[in-house]
């Protein structure tokens, strides 16, 4: 298991969920801390609680705006997007998981390992490193 999947099952021991770990695991790779902000982007797990967007990748949305906002949000957020609907066959919950919710324990870890990637894959095409 690589760091980010070992910090990604810290993370939700901690009682985070996939949004709030995309952006924890930022803020401790800037070495900062926003817990407000952590709380807030809890709004957004499960899918904003109806298995509708998944909060990973609503999370990775945050985080790329977090650190760049000008190309982020113009340019970052619409190639995640398009790479994670290319890759998990939508972007709900319900399709993620193919309308099982048993299938989350299995699914959501590596989406959110991948997404973060993604992210930090993104965000190092501008110059930023997390």
């Amino acid at each position: 298991m690589n760091n980010v999947a070992t910090e990604i099952y810290r993370l939700h021991a901690e009682g985070y969920c996939c949004s709030q770990i995309i952006i924890q695991m930022a803020l401790d790779s800037l070495q900062d801390e926003n817990p407000e902000l952590v709380d807030a982007v809890a709004g957004l797990c499960k899918g904003l609680y109806s298995g509708l967007c998944c909060g990973a990748l609503t999370g990775g949305a945050c985080l790329l705006s977090m650190i760049d906002k000008n190309n982020a949000r113009g340019y970052m957020i619409l190639r995640l997007v398009e790479w994670f609907k290319a890759k998990y066959g939508g972007v709900s919950c319900d399709e993620i998981l193919e309308h099982n919710p048993a299938n989350m324990w299995e699914r959501c870890p590596k989406i959110v390992e991948e997404t973060f990637e993604k992210c930090r894959e993104f965000l190092a095409e501008y110059g930023h490193e997390i």
